[in-house]
């Protein structure tokens, strides 16, 4: 004799007569409703229950939301304090270009290192304003202060400070202008160059241990990484 089984048959109705069993622990009862289980994973229906049952759970929504967030802010702080870094490290970097510079040689090489310096200063002065950091905006208001101090030197240059604290360059007074107050104002230890160049290094180094910091750990100290909700619950 030949059975012919259809591949969408539900297998357990070929052994729904040995299902007569009162006892829930005998093996035709077991392989009845394994059967019965195959079926449905087969069919797709377990898969449909378990989907809808998921997307009904608010708890699961809410979780799922609040981790977006919370990932969204530590992204956004971290981009911050990256540019804050990488600002400052570029206005040391034109402070040491203008300390080492040769003033009485090459006037073009003079306005380059000089228009680096300014566009590097007011991209340090950008980024700090966008961080809440205190230590940060403190730093960068030190060096608004040296700024500030070193305004009609500056000016000898070409060089004006806004009412933000950012700096502007005429191009064509610069050019015109005694060059040994550029190498006092960069050259010396204890010049103005030096002073900007130290508080807005203080800045890049506060800035890298933040990023660090908001990278890994969360404002409680527990690990700002996805571990799932087991593992969030030991943090």
């Amino acid at each position: 004799m030949k059975i012919n089984i259809q591949a969408r048959t539900d297998y357990s109705t070929l052994f729904s007569s040995l299902n007569t069993n009162k006892n829930n622990n005998s093996a035709a009862y077991d392989i009845s409703n394994m059967l019965s289980d195959y079926s449905s994973i087969k069919t797709g229906g377990y898969g449909k229950l378990l989907k809808a049952y998921y997307a009904k759970d608010p708890a699961a929504d809410k979780t799922a939301s609040t981790t977006t967030k919370k990932t969204a802010t530590a992204n956004a702080e971290t981009g911050v304090y990256n540019k804050v870094s990488t600002t400052a490290d570029s206005l040391q970097k034109s402070i040491d270009a203008l300390t080492t510079l040769d003033t009485t040689k090459d006037e073009a090489a003079n306005l380059k290192a000089m228009q680096n310096y300014v566009k590097d200063y007011n991209n340090f002065l950008s980024a700090a304003e966008d961080s809440d950091n205190y230590t940060i905006t403190g730093r960068a208001n030190t060096v608004k202060s040296s700024t500030a101090a070193y305004a009609k030197q500056l000016s000898n240059l070409g060089i004006t400070v806004g009412g933000d604290g950012a700096l502007k360059l005429d191009e064509e007074a610069f050019t015109k202008a005694d060059k040994s107050d550029m190498a006092s104002l960069f050259s010396a230890k204890a010049s103005y160059g030096y002073s900007v160049k130290v508080s807005s290094g203080m800045a890049a180094s506060n800035a890298n241990y933040e990023a660090t910091k908001t990278s890994l750990y969360t404002q409680k100290g527990g690990y700002n990484v996805s571990t799932g909700t087991l593992m969030d619950s030991l943090f």
